[in-house]
C-alpha cells in the first residue's frame, strides 16, 4: 500500500523508447496531481523483447510483452506495470487487473512510405512490411495482389529496414508516431471503417494487483472514463472470441454526440473470409457482447482457427 507519508510508487516497464515515453508520461501525470509522490521506474526485458528474429505468432502464447512485468507485480517488486494496452491480454493472470487508462491517443494505423501516398497507390506485386496478423489480413482482404514480409523492432529499426528492403511501405500505430514526435515521416492515416484497429490501440494500460484501492485513489484524476469504457467493450469482444496477437481481429468503440459506434472485424489469416459489422448504440459493452455472439454464430471461431 502507498501511504501519504511514504509516497513512493514503483513502476515496471519495458525498455523500449515508446514504453519509456508512456511510463514517463504516466509518472508526470501522477506528479501533477500528487506533488509529494516519488516514482521509481524499474526497466526490464520481456520475452517479446528478447526474441527478435521470429514473428510474434511463432513465439507462441499470450503476454509476450507482459509476463516479466506481471511476475514483478506478483512478487511485489513493482506496484504497477505500464503497457500499451493492446499488448495486455484480455484474460489476465489470477490476482492481477487492468485498473484503468488515461485518455487514448489516435487509435488508427498509419501507412509509412517514401514512394506512395497511401495503399491505394501501391501497385500489384509490391511488398508491405508488418508484424501484425490483423494488419496483413485487413490489407489482403482489400488488396489481394500485394506481398508481405514480417517486420518487428522499434521505430528506428523499422524505418531503416524500410529503406534497406526497398519495400513499398510499412504499417505502424499512429499513436507511436505521435508519441515519439515523428510527424516528419511520410505517412497517411488509415480509415478505421476500412482498417479496424487492434483492440485498445492507442491506449496506455495500467496493471496492478487486485484490491489496490489506494492506486485507484492515486489515479483518480489521471484516468479517462470514456477511454476505459471504450477499451472495456473492445477487450470484451476480443475475450469472447478468444482473440490474441496471433489472430486477425479488430474492434473499435468511438463516442460522439449521438452515443457510441462499435465496429468489429475478424478474418482468416489470408483475408479471404471476413466477418465485419458496425452498430450505433447507447450501451457499448452490451453491443460488443451481442456482436461477438453474432460472430460466433456465423462461424467466427472456425474462421479464426479457434475450433
Amino acid at each position: 500500500m502507498i501511504h501519504m507519508n511514504e509516497m513512493t510508487l514503483r513502476i515496471g516497464t519495458r525498455k523500449s523508447r515508446l514504453a519509456l515515453w508512456q511510463t514517463n508520461f504516466i509518472a508526470e501525470e501522477l506528479r501533477k496531481f500528487n506533488p509529494e509522490l516519488r516514482v521509481e521506474i524499474v526497466e526490464m526485458d520481456t520475452t517479446g523483447d528478447k526474441i527478435r528474429d521470429k514473428p510474434l505468432p511463432e513465439i507462441g502464447g499470450k503476454g509476450l510483452f507482459t509476463l516479466e512485468l506481471e511476475n514483478a507485480l506478483h512478487e511485489g517488486s513493482v506496484d504497477i506495470a505500464v503497457h500499451s494496452l493492446k499488448d495486455l491480454p484480455s484474460a489476465l493472470p489470477e490476482g492481477l487487473a487492468w485498473i484503468g487508462s488515461p485518455r487514448r491517443a489516435d487509435p488508427k494505423d498509419a501507412f509509412i512510405s517514401s514512394r506512395y501516398k497511401n495503399l491505394d497507390e501501391v501497385p500489384a506485386g509490391e511488398t508491405i512490411a508488418t508484424g501484425s496478423v490483423r494488419r496483413r489480413a485487413q490489407i489482403l482482404s482489400q488488396y489481394p495482389t500485394l506481398e508481405f514480409v514480417d517486420l518487428r523492432g522499434n521505430i528506428d529499426t523499422r524505418l531503416r529496414k524500410l529503406e534497406e528492403g526497398g519495400w513499398a511501405g510499412i504499417i505502424m500505430a499512429a499513436a507511436a508516431i505521435e508519441r515519439l514526435e515523428r510527424d516528419d515521416l511520410p505517412f497517411s492515416l488509415m480509415d478505421t471503417t476500412r482498417f479496424v484497429p487492434a483492440v485498445s490501440q492507442g491506449a496506455i494500460g495500467i496493471e496492478a494487483k487486485e484490491g489496490r484501492e489506494d492506486l485507484q485513489v492515486l489515479f483518480e484524476k489521471v484516468f479517462d472514463s470514456q477511454t476505459i469504457e471504450a477499451c472495456t467493450a473492445e477487450r470484451k469482444f476480443m475475450n469472447m472470441l478468444e482473440g490474441g496477437c496471433s489472430v486477425s481481429l479488430g474492434a473499435f468503440a468511438q463516442k460522439d454526440d449521438k452515443g457510441w459506434i462499435f465496429r468489429g472485424w475478424i478474418s482468416n489469416q489470408r483475408g479471404t473470409e471476413v466477418l465485419s459489422d458496425e452498430v450505433r448504440t447507447q450501451d457499448v459493452l452490451n453491443s460488443a457482447e451481442e456482436m461477438a455472439n453474432a460472430f460466433i454464430e456465423r462461424g467466427a471461431r472456425r474462421i479464426l482457427g479457434r475450433s
